[in-house]
């Protein structure tokens, strides 16, 4: 294993039934909160009710900031750090998915941001050293509600750009790791089943990524990441089927959440390489297109795969593909896989997001002015450059 260091301070509070004590959790961080969360809310039935009640019960005042959208934006924080500093609110509570949950963490860097310009804050170029990170944040508190992203454990909020369509993160762990979340699996059983399946693909596709990514040395045939990465996919992958089949089961919903949890809290990432490229290259899809962050990255594991199987170094890809389906041809693991992630209801093609080959040009440089380098690439083991980019982007049609 390379060097590292590991630092994660987020207090997890998981169980059916937890989100009941979210008023004893939050009065540890402050004494007036934002609640962050989408722009319609009616299918959480009364749970907002629950949340102000159990706020209230522990003298704690609330603003409600219902402005999250799917691919949360700038336009939507600029409203929430508005509205939290007219509120004069201390903490930030986010209650929904990752799109939520960023938002939250957004805001709560935004209210303290010394610059009329959030955008600052935000990566939106990996070639230009423009960024000023934030140094601080408010506390935040978050209930997700859908298992995905694990912003509930992280501290990364990715944000599209209205005006450009550039959508990229923020990564601080100085200020932006959750002071509390609460995994409450009972919050997730009224997910429409594309949304769970969606969730689920995008939790398989952070642990896939730095696996397909690693460096990681060997011990004999020991490779420590490795065992602890593919059982984290196998738990997500067999367990989808059976909780699109049986949606009110507790069990099957936790395992799920704290799955995906564990799939981007740093753990599977110790001592190896964590590049995303094809995140980046999901996020332009996300962007211009407003395809569901899961999907796009189902159709980026695919593309990736099939790209391997003929280009460059192939050796974790194949590793992967014996894991999963005991053989040894990336093309044959690419279709296996291809035909899992339609049978539970989730887009495989970018054509379904309505990119036709004229885009493919569009979407290229989209992700050559947010994630290349400035020596022009696509940081991934090997790196990619502009062309393989735009064939990857063509093998995904």
């Amino acid at each position: 294993m390379n060097n590292f260091e590991f630092y994660n301070p987020v207090k997890i509070v998981f169980g059916e039934g937890e989100v009941a004590r979210i008023g004893e959790i939050a009065k540890e961080y402050g004494k007036k909160a934002l609640i962050v969360s989408y722009a319609k809310v009616d299918f959480y039935g009364d749970l907002f009710d629950r949340i102000h009640a159990k706020l209230e019960e522990n003298g704690i005042g609330y603003a409600d900031c219902f402005a999250a959208t799917a691919n949360p934006k700038i336009s939507e924080a600029e409203y929430g750090i508005a509205l939290g500093k007219k509120e004069g609110v201390d903490m930030v509570i986010g209650v929904g998915g990752g799109s939520a949950m960023d938002l939250s963490k957004v805001i709560a860097a935004g209210i303290l941001y010394p610059y009329d310009d959030i955008r600052k804050m935000i990566k939106f170029s990996h070639s230009a050293d423009e960024q000023i990170p934030p140094k601080e944040a408010l506390p935040t508190v978050m209930i997700p509600t859908l298992p995905a992203t694990a912003s509930e454990m992280n501290p990364t909020a990715v944000i599209t750009d209205d005006e450009t369509l550039r959508k990229s993160y923020v990564w601080k762990p100085g200020c932006l790791y959750p002071k509390a979340s609460i995994l409450d699996p009972a919050l997730t059983k009224t997910l429409p089943a594309y949304q769970t399946a969606c969730g689920a693909i995008d939790a398989i596709s952070h642990v896939v990524e730095p696996f397909f990514f690693s460096d990681e040395t060997t011990y004999g045939n020991i490779a420590l990441q490795d065992h602890m990465q593919i059982g984290v996919i196998r738990a997500l992958y067999e367990n989808i089927p059976n909780v699109l089949k049986n949606p009110n089961d507790m069990q099957l919903r936790g395992l799920m959440q704290f799955s995906a949890t564990v799939g981007l809290n740093g753990w599977l990432i110790c001592g190896v390489q964590g590049w995303t490229p094809m995140h980046q290259m999901g996020h332009v899809l996300s962007s211009h297109f407003g395809a569901t962050h899961g999907a796009t990255l189902a159709c980026m594991m695919l593309a990736w795969m099939r790209y391997f199987a003929d280009h460059k170094q192939n050796e974790r890809f194949v590793k992967f593909a014996q894991e999963m389906w005991n053989t040894s041809d990336l093309l044959e693991a690419a279709e296996r896989f291809e035909c899992y992630i339609k049978s539970v209801g989730v887009q495989t093609r970018i054509s379904e997001f309505g990119c036709t080959e004229a885009d493919l040009e569009t979407l290229t440089q989209g992700l050559v002015d947010v994630s290349f380098s400035a020596d022009g690439t696509l940081a991934s083991i090997p790196p990619i450059t502009r062309e393989e980019a735009y064939q990857i982007y063509k093998l995904a049609l």
